[in-house]
């Protein structure tokens, strides 16, 4: 937020601990975790601290009512919160899922208004596009219309297990098979569910690294030398496992004693033949001197996933041995957010080479600066974190195209699993793809992040507790052909979405601001001395009496301004050149200055063919009240025409025109005749302001804010 928009926002619970809701009114920004609001004390505060101009809830699909229509935590936070604001903003990528009654309840939300046409969705699709707004990655371009996403490769470094960790895969899945037995077994249903869940967590590290799963046993033979049975038997909620990095130390559960007779000796020796494998793990190997050291060598930046800590651990301790010097940065579930932050400065400004993330770097990261190659060390059960990862580096900003390394290890059943998913998706979104021309490798990668995401692999794994590929297969295909039915439903609704509202800028882009500050600063006495970063950056002189008037500038007299806030996040000599500047903003104060400018009118030369005549631009402000009259939002509409009548002027054809030189005239020279085609547009205004009332807001004025009088040049066109 302070980076894209310029807004200083405080995190609650950790820039502030507000004890009663008269310390929430005097924050004017505030975010705050989804799972903290939800609770009764923090929702209270949130509720009680009065009216909100917006809300907005990122990741929203996570909201949804369950499919039976039943609310859950989140969901009911939302509902609450809706009241207290004019400004319910819900951002996800994935609001269907293939869920239509979840979708259905996020589009209640927030059009409460529409509840008869949302309730039969089916057979009124199109209402959607009166609440959503949806900007895809393949059409997403810049400000010449370049396409900025333009999909990522995908490469494979297939590892071949050793023969001792080929041992150690048979003895593991033994002791699962006796735990899974153990588990169907148990007369105590609550006591069966956990020790499945153990298994299955096991099974979950093992995918991960040797040292994941080695870890996780050391930990089950302390427990089972320290055993007390008075201990509580605890299983996890799904939310406290969402994004739980530490399963290998902390342990799924309590305490349930030994699963099955002589278990303290069967993890003894799995632990053995694993600590041996461990010295010859080609998996790390591998990485190490396939992927890591060439890259290096070419100068190249890596992040590096993980699932679990112990792994991470790993990681970071076998590159400090094998790359001496080189730098290495970690993102992890136990790090406050001042030293994630700091480590993804370091990353960005490539300071550290090398990042190694778990999951808990998975979400709203921007790691792109410097870096555009990702290795999975490990493949998440989870298809759908290997999209969220892809997603800190295939982001707006990235300049290269983007390289993901899988590290495939055919070590085991679930991984083998995870592959053969991952081979069959993959195959089916380059098909699907396949006659999209030049887009067709960005569309290749949105198909298959869309259909990872309809695919609950886990549950799958989970299911698989005799470890048989031809079951688990047809499960898999099954869940693909599932994935393909959802994404084309999901289609069939959000193609009426609207695409149009997603330029709500109107054609204006940083040139814009460039011009103004340009264009002013010798009207203020303030020379430009250079132009740098493609026009982004202007190297101001100030007067002598202005050294030190704004506070963004210290003492400098030569300052420099960017368009660009990238360049200035990372390079502190640089100033944002936007409306939170003080400096910028006392030049729009200077440019609404009537005795300096003497009036509203200006001339403008453009170029035509034709012998067409002049014509006249009214720029007009309307200002919208709600209906107990507070101020909502002012908007500003510019019509064009001569004297047979008018038409709004399109967006970027008035963007371009501002971004011409702009000749001031002085009221006492406008001609009487323009004043009168200007005049004439009112019918026209009127209507406009008509078709776009509401029922709960309407117009408190409609003036002329400006005018312009195009003159056109001849000029001659072959």
């Amino acid at each position: 937020m302070r980076v894209k928009f310029g807004r200083a926002f405080e995190i609650y619970q950790r820039d502030f601990r507000p004890e009663y809701a008269d310390e929430m009114r005097l924050r004017e920004n505030v975010i705050i975790s989804l799972d903290l609001a939800k609770r009764d004390e923090h929702l209270a505060r949130l509720i009680e601290a009065g009216f909100w101009d917006v809300i907005v809830f990122d990741e929203a699909h996570r909201l949804g009512r369950s499919e039976t229509g039943e609310q859950t935590e989140r969901y009911a936070l939302a509902h609450k919160l809706r009241d207290r604001t004019h400004s319910l903003l819900l951002l996800t990528a994935t609001p269907h899922q293939g869920k239509t009654r979840r979708f259905a309840a996020l589009l209640e939300l927030v059009r409460p208004d529409l509840l008869p046409e949302i309730r039969t969705l089916e057979m009124n699709p199109e209402v959607v596009g009166d609440i959503i707004i949806r900007n895809r990655k393949t059409r997403v371009t810049d400000a010449e219309g370049t396409l900025i996403f333009r999909g990522h490769d995908t490469l494979r470094h297939m590892v071949i297990p050793s023969p001792e960790m080929r041992t150690a895969d048979k003895a593991l899945r033994r002791y699962l098979s006796e735990g899974y037995r153990a588990s169907a077994d148990a007369q105590d249903r609550m006591i069966g569910r956990a020790i499945g869940f153990v298994m299955t967590t096991y099974r979950k590290l093992a995918s991960s690294s040797v040292a994941a799963i080695e870890r996780a046993l050391e930990r089950r033979l302390e427990r089972l030398r320290d055993f007390d049975a008075a201990s509580a038997l605890a299983i996890p909620s799904d939310d406290q496992l969402e994004g739980d990095d530490n399963l290998a130390e902390a342990g799924p559960i309590g305490e349930v004693g030994a699963f099955f007779a002589d278990e303290a000796s069967e993890v003894q020796a799995v632990l053995k033949l694993i600590r041996v494998a461990r010295q010859s793990d080609a998996k790390l190997q591998t990485f190490l001197n396939d992927v890591v050291s060439p890259l290096l060598t070419q100068g190249q930046n890596l992040l590096v996933f993980t699932e679990y800590r112990a792994t991470q651990s790993y990681l970071a301790e076998a590159i400090a041995n094998a790359c001496p010097g080189v730098q290495v940065a970690a993102i992890n579930g136990s790090m406050p957010l001042d030293e994630k932050m700091r480590n993804v400065r370091a990353f960005n400004r490539r300071e550290a080479q090398i990042m190694v993330s778990t999951e808990a770097g998975g979400e709203g990261l921007n790691l792109q600066d410097a870096c555009h190659i990702m290795v999975n060390y490990d493949l998440p059960w989870n298809p759908a974190r290997l999209v969220q990862r892809i997603g800190r580096l295939y982001r707006y900003g990235q300049t290269r195209r983007v390289q993901v390394i899988n590290l495939q290890s055919d070590d085991g059943f679930d991984n083998s699993a995870i592959i053969l998913l991952l081979d069959r998706v993959s195959t089916i979104a380059q098909d699907m793809a396949s006659v999209a021309g030049e887009m067709k490798d960005a569309l290749a990668a949105e198909v298959l992040g869309e259909l990872m995401s309809y695919i609950d692999m886990e549950s799958i794994l989970e299911r698989a507790t005799s470890m048989k590929m031809d079951q688990t297969e047809e499960e898999i295909a099954e869940a693909i052909r599932e994935a393909q039915k959802a994404r084309a439903a999901e289609d069939d609704i959000l193609q009426f979405a609207s695409a149009q509202q997603t330029r709500v800028s109107g054609g204006f882009d940083f040139r814009h601001i460039v011009s103004f500050v340009k264009g002013m600063a010798p009207i203020a006495g303030y020379n430009v001395r250079a132009e740098m970063h493609g026009g982004k950056t202007l190297e101001l002189e100030l007067a002598e009496e202005d050294i030190g008037r704004w506070p963004e500038f210290g003492r400098r007299s030569i300052v420099r301004l960017t368009a660009d806030h990238t360049r200035a996040t990372s390079d502190p000599s640089l100033i944002p050149m936007d409306f939170e500047a003080g400096f910028v903003r006392d030049l729009s104060e200077l440019a609404n200055d009537r005795l300096l400018f003497d009036g509203l009118y200006a001339e403008a030369e453009t170029r035509t063919d034709n012998d067409e005549e002049d014509d006249v631009v009214a720029v007009h402000q309307i200002r919208w009240q709600g209906l107990s009259g507070e101020l909502l939002e002012e908007e500003l509409i510019a019509l064009s025409g001569k004297k047979d009548g008018a038409a709004e002027l399109a967006h970027d054809e008035f963007a371009d025109l501002l971004l011409r030189r702009l000749d001031s005239v002085p009221a006492s020279m406008a001609s009487d005749e323009d004043r009168l085609i200007a005049k004439a547009f009112a019918p026209t205004v009127e209507s406009i302001v008509t078709r776009s009332a509401e029922a709960d807001r309407m117009p408190s004025s409609v003036f002329m804010a400006a005018g312009l009088k195009r003159r056109r040049r001849r000029t001659l066109s072959e």
